[in-house]
């Protein structure tokens, strides 16, 4: 029998009758295996049918109490011990089972007495055992399961156990409530019946807290239209994440990986994208080969049932303003209140209330906050004990000081990181237009541009200058356009005002952002000299400048061709990816070289062997002319890597300090 911490703290509810959750459970495992995305039906207890997609079912409702498994990509078949129980037809194995994976089931049945009601029971469960539910729903999933296998009956109000409840009550192993609640070290939280080891996570200093993220960014919610019941139109953040993490098992291919979301959540590619952006940020999940993606260890704990503190805690160690929010609602309080204290008191210049909503989110799903009505929201007693069990950070006396706008600094993974996240998040956010435009400022300025932020009525969004030699300066305006579904409607780009914003600010190009265009804004663009850059593509853009700039003078010939702009972009960036790839290897190979103990060759290697070493693993192959470029680079003794000698080159030095000297090198450039 599993111990009680690894027992699932739910237990689903199959759509057709509270009372007949074993007969509904017989109908549906009867239909597996089934691949994910076909639907499943059944007879409820009132003679309908009911259909409901297999992955959502099984994901959502049979997989917390070991009903279910996954096989293979997508199919999900019947545990072990429920496809014995379809063999045996013992309804008293079925309820031995679900006692061994399910918290608070036999020990509910043990907890009946004289006079006990549905809310004596939640009682027990609260106080004896410690289960964070904040209202009877799990407690009537359990007497529905049990009420459907013969062991209790409801009289009335009533809760009574049945003769056949009385007989197998003797034969379960029953926790005792000290087991279920003891064992607690300093670091966990034992009040109002949390149970958490908190371990680094209770012991952030400030500066860790300051320095935290800013934005989770998108967490998809799955696929309203897929077939799910009343009030299950959408996963809850925390479901939506334990999924993605349960789908990449053990590791998957992006490509394969995108598929699975696709067949699972209806996550178009465009969103998969931004998807996959904020998940690994969260950490959860992480590169383990190229294009190749695995949980890491803490995905994989957060995958385990009645991991909503640990989730919540880790998740307040990575992002500003998460466990904070606690500490704001004693008094219930607005998400709109909330995102006000973020920017004013905790330097969270990036809240929205999108951002404070999704926190909130995940915290109602732990039962650490609860909705009050509407509009507001309140922190329950288990909130308000772990609160006090993490370290928030201080709130500031004053508002921090507006940031100066200018290009981008410090660690270019950091900053690009932080652009995107806006940007995903902000352009897809009809209210936050302002904080969009920002974003596609930093964008441009990322890209080498000296950006402004204009906006207002008559002027362009952003300007852009590339502040080079007289001959070669130019200008580009552009306009952010945000859009709450997605799509930026026709309507919304007004090619007369972009045309007077160029000629206002003499630009020589003019670019629209948005998170997609209308299929005939397309076409008008093109006519009208006009790039529409979704924001999926600049992000793309973004994140292959990071590796390999791509130089202003070039930049400018791409802006000059509308209808190719973006086949041309990625191209020339192809093309700085090859060169850097070859470099990578040339020096692998003078390494290989070197270190091969031939006292013929010495260390040196010839440029026809490096193109003959080098045929198979590029195409086209590379050129002499190529690899020549490369050569002279690297045999510069400025970068000092290679040593050339009457047509055959050494390695003059480790490949470790070949890359700090050129990471010095650029570091001694003024980028303000």
């Amino acid at each position: 029998m599993k111990p009680w911490r690894d027992r699932s703290n739910t237990i689903g509810y199959i759509t057709g009758g509270m009372a007949a959750q074993v007969d509904l459970l017989r109908q549906v495992l009867a239909q597996l295996p089934a691949e994910s995305k076909s639907m499943l039906t059944w007879q409820a207890q009132d003679g309908k049918t009911v259909s409901v997609q297999c992955g959502d079912l099984c994901m959502a409702q049979l997989s917390s109490a070991g009903l279910v498994e996954r096989s293979g990509k997508s199919t999900w078949i019947p545990s072990g011990y429920a496809q014995e129980w379809l063999e045996n037809g013992d309804d008293a194995f079925l309820a031995t089972k679900l006692h061994e994976n399910v918290k608070f089931f036999g020990e509910l049945l043990a907890a009946i007495g004289e006079d006990v009601k549905h809310s004596d029971l939640l009682e027990t469960a609260q106080s004896a055992y410690g289960l964070g539910w904040n209202s009877v729903d799990q407690v009537r999933r359990r007497t529905g399961w049990l009420r459907s296998l013969g062991l209790i009956e409801l009289w009335g109000q009533r809760v009574v156990r049945t003769v056949e409840g009385d007989n197998i009550l003797g034969k379960l192993d029953i926790c005792d409530p000290e087991d279920a609640s003891g064992g607690m070290d300093h670091t966990q939280i034992s009040s109002d019946g949390i149970q958490l080891d908190l371990g680094d996570f209770a012991q952030l200093e400030q500066v860790d807290l300051r320095n935290r993220r800013a934005l989770i960014g998108y967490i998809p919610r799955g696929n309203a239209s897929s077939g799910r019941g009343p009030g299950e139109t959408s996963l809850t953040p925390t479901a939506s994440i334990r999924l993605l993490v349960e789908m990449l098992g053990d590791g998957l291919s992006v490509e394969a990986f995108r598929e699975r979301c696709s067949d699972e959540l209806g996550i178009s590619r465009t969103s998969f994208t931004t998807m996959m952006h904020a998940l690994r940020h969260t950490g959860l999940i992480e590169q383990t080969a190229f294009n190749f993606f695995a949980p890491t260890d803490i995905g994989h704990q957060i995958k385990q049932p009645d991991s909503e503190h640990l989730l919540i805690a880790y998740l307040h160690s990575r992002y500003l303003f998460f466990g904070e929010i606690l500490n704001q609602l004693d008094k219930p309080s607005t998400v709109s209140a909330l995102t006000a204290v973020a920017k004013e008191h905790y330097g969270f210049a990036q809240a929205s209330n999108g951002e404070i909503r999704i926190r909130l989110s995940f915290l109602q799903d732990a039962g650490l906050v609860e909705r009050v009505d509407w509009q507001r929201f309140r922190v329950t007693s288990q909130g308000r004990a772990f609160g006090q069990a993490l370290e928030l950070q201080s709130p500031m006396d004053k508002p921090p000081a507006d940031s100066v706008e200018g290009e981008p600094e410090g660690d270019v993974d950091a900053v690009q990181s932080s652009i995107v996240d806006e940007l995903q998040l902000y352009g897809r956010d009809g209210s936050e237009s302002k904080a969009f435009e920002a974003a596609v400022g930093r964008a441009f300025a990322f890209l080498g541009f000296h950006s402004e932020h204009l906006g207002g009525p008559g002027r362009t969004d952003v300007l852009g200058t590339a502040q080079l030699a007289a001959q070669d300066r130019y200008r580009l305006i552009v306009d952010a356009k945000s859009s709450g579904n997605g799509i930026v409607a026709e309507s919304s780009v007004k090619f007369d005002a972009l045309r007077d914003h160029k000629r206002k600010h003499k630009a020589d190009y003019v670019v629209v952002v948005g998170p997609d265009f209308a299929p005939r804004l397309k076409n008008w663009a093109v006519e009208n000299e006009v790039i529409l850059l979704c924001i999926d593509d600049l992000v793309t853009i973004l994140d292959r400048h990071s590796g390999n700039p791509l130089p202003l003078t070039d930049l400018r010939e791409i802006f000059a061709r509308v209808d190719t702009f973006k086949d041309d972009l990625l191209e020339q960036y192809g093309a700085l990816e090859r060169r850097t790839a070859l470099m990578h290897r040339i020096i692998s190979l003078s390494f290989q070289e070197a270190t091969d103990e031939d006292p013929i060759a010495e260390g040196y290697i010839s440029i026809e062997n490096i193109i003959y070493a080098l045929r198979r693993e590029f195409t086209p192959r590379p050129s002499a002319e190529e690899v020549g470029e490369v050569l002279a680079f690297l045999s510069n003794p400025v970068v000092a890597a290679l040593d050339a000698t009457k047509g055959r080159y050494k390695l003059l030095d480790s490949p470790r300090n070949i890359s700090m000297r050129l990471r010095g090198l650029g570091g001694t450039i003024k980028t303000d």
